[in-house]
């Protein structure tokens, strides 16, 4: 037998394309076939469940995850938990990988293998992947019968889902619901990898095992905690776990995994580094971006390339009508966002973008953001929170990776550029893990006066959703919260753009859809850490907490620390968050200036 073993994560992470197996050869990346590092593998999706900026959750490490850790066992445990209540018979699972069930299978004369998360044996074998993420994607996927839309999953009795051909085989001809059930199928999609880490299983099974059932088991998204506490611990029914039923689609799906293992096992033997198409496979500012981007991207500038033009993904079309993804533009030698013919830009702000990079000055729409600077009314409350998306829910009311407050930061400017960064600084930060919420939400009531000055937030999808939230949870407080949501001012508006904001102010459909500012330097991300160095000479480098995975990690780790390091913790949590509303006053300062 080959000394090859071929893991799950080797064999994804081999699958991206020709060249990935001999460069993993060449420098020796002995952790690709270490089986602990499944576990991280696995994991690794769920971080996009934070609602944090992509340049952040680019930048975590196997530390933080060790951070997550418990909360991804405790998913497990309630699974298995829930597979021995529904299945009866045996049941085999571990939190470390050696106490898990082992398959291996000789195949080509390699080694694959896999350890399953649950397995159980009762009337029939069951086998049960466990991923760290929720239902929600998976009913999400919805079709319209009708004028009605429901989704390709539906709940037997024993609340398991199964696709809904099972009930209706007539559907596997509707297009529409195949249009969703083939994201399935995708590895891409997000959805589609954790069916083909679940057909992976199987193939590797299917030797030993011919009629087993498979399931991918995940926390239901629906499922809202009633705040039952035993010895600080919170009590969750088996209602939290969820099964879906993959049995027949990784059947169907099989012989497609053995041409995939047919190509991996064939690059592998072939061993060619030579250069590759660019591709989806590189999976770009995702949590599985390839460990080698930095060497197949090396040709590619690091500034004013063409992948920093925005909404890039609509793809480009040349002056015949040719239309070109950007990964084929790349390929074809067109790197840069000047290389791109002017004539094939047909969006205004990819215009804009190739101006500033040819002559290197900045854009502004002056009359634009001026109209936005003037509805501002004062005293200006500059807000920022910051929340721990626990994978579990903690408090009452919270579900599966609730945004759950536990800072906020305010900065009172009360008349136009007067505010002190210290004198009119207010803040709330929970100094350990119990439910603060409803001292957040007080101490929030309480700085924010009803006074009718806006308040300014940076993205406000995400504190309006928050403040929404807290205004349910916490009903005596939900007026004073509700009209604080109808008071947000969106910096990030006045920056970039926003259509309904800007039509609102009397101009046309295009130039309310178009920026309003741009600069070289921002490489086509609006993210306030990409914003403020343009407008000031404040910096995040250098501090203890320097991001938002930072503060969550921070957070969630304060139960590791001792007295003194706790103390630094949350000095440096209130420096972070604090900077983050300082960096709006002074965004602001700025745009009064042009």
């Amino acid at each position: 037998m080959n000394e090859m073993n071929i893991t799950k994560s080797t064999f994804m992470e081999y699958l991206r394309c020709n060249r990935y197996p001999a460069l993993n050869k060449i420098y020796k990346r002995k952790d690709t076939e270490d089986l602990e590092k499944e576990r991280y593998y696995d994991l690794i999706s769920s971080l996009e469940n934070f609602e944090i900026d992509d340049d952040e959750i680019m930048n975590f490490d196997t530390e933080h995850l060790d951070v997550m850790m418990p909360y991804f066992s405790k998913i497990e445990v309630l699974l298995a938990n829930k597979v021995s209540s529904l299945f009866k018979g045996e049941t085999k699972y571990g939190i470390k990988y050696g106490e898990q069930k082992l398959f291996l299978r000789d195949y080509l004369n390699f080694n694959l293998s896999c350890f399953v998360d649950i397995y159980n044996k009762s009337e029939h074998t069951n086998i049960i992947e466990v991923k760290a993420t929720t239902s929600r994607k998976y009913l999400d996927l919805g079709f319209s019968i009708d004028g009605v839309k429901q989704s390709i999953f539906y709940k037997d009795e024993d609340n398991i889902l199964h696709l809904r051909e099972k009930l209706d085989p007539d559907l596997l001809t509707n297009k529409k619901y195949m249009v969703q059930r083939n994201k399935l199928k995708d590895r891409f999609h997000s959805v589609g990898v954790y069916v083909y880490d679940l057909l992976f299983q199987r193939f590797v099974i299917e030797d030993d095992i011919k009629d087993a059932k498979y399931y991918l088991g995940i926390v239901n998204s629906e499922y809202v905690f009633d705040g039952t506490y035993i010895e600080d611990e919170p009590i969750y029914d088996t209602s939290i776990a969820i099964l879906i039923d993959l049995t027949d689609l990784t059947k169907e799906l099989l012989p497609v995994m053995e041409e995939e293992i047919k190509k991996v096992i064939n690059r592998i033997t072939e061993d060619d580094e030579s250069k590759v198409k660019l591709g989806n496979y590189c999976q770009l500012k995702k949590m599985r971006q390839c460990i080698f981007k930095d060497i197949c991207y090396s040709h590619v500038p690091t500034k004013n390339s063409l992948l920093e033009f925005l909404d890039k993904h609509h793809g480009f079309k040349t002056s015949e009508g040719e239309k070109y993804d950007y990964f084929e533009l790349l390929n074809d030698g067109y790197l840069t966002m000047e290389s791109v013919p002017h004539n094939w830009l047909t969006r205004r702000n990819n215009q804009i973008q190739r101006d500033c990079a040819l002559t290197h000055k900045e854009y502004f729409d002056i009359a634009k953001i001026r109209s936005a600077v003037e509805i501002l009314k004062y005293p200006i409350y500059h807000l920022d929170f910051e929340s721990f998306p626990c994978p579990l829910p903690r408090f009452r009311g919270e579900k599966a990776y609730a945004q759950s407050l536990f800072q906020f930061s305010l900065h009172i400017e009360r008349e136009p550029g007067v505010c002190d960064k210290e004198k009119d600084h207010y803040e709330f930060l929970a100094y350990d893990h119990s439910d603060n919420r409803e001292q957040l939400v007080k101490e929030l009531c309480e700085a924010i006066k009803d006074d009718g000055g806006s308040v300014m937030v940076y993205n406000q999808a995400f504190e309006k959703t928050r403040i929404k939230e807290l205004a349910h949870i916490f009903p005596e407080y939900s007026e004073k919260l509700l009209k604080i949501n109808e008071r947000l001012y969106d910096l990030l508006h006045v920056v970039k753009t926003n259509s309904k904001m800007f039509i609102s102010l009397g101009y046309d459909d295009e130039r309310s859809k178009t920026v309003n500012y741009y600069h070289e330097d921002l490489h086509g991300s609006f993210s306030i850490k990409k914003v403020l160095p343009i407008f000031s000479d404040l910096t995040y480098k250098g501090m203890v907490v320097g991001n938002g995975m930072e503060a969550v990690y921070a957070y969630a780790r304060y139960k590791q620390y001792d007295e003194t390091s706790l103390k630094v913790t949350r000095e440096a949590l209130t420096k972070y968050c604090q900077q983050d509303t300082w960096a709006m006053v002074e965004i602001l300062k700025e745009l009064r200036k042009i």
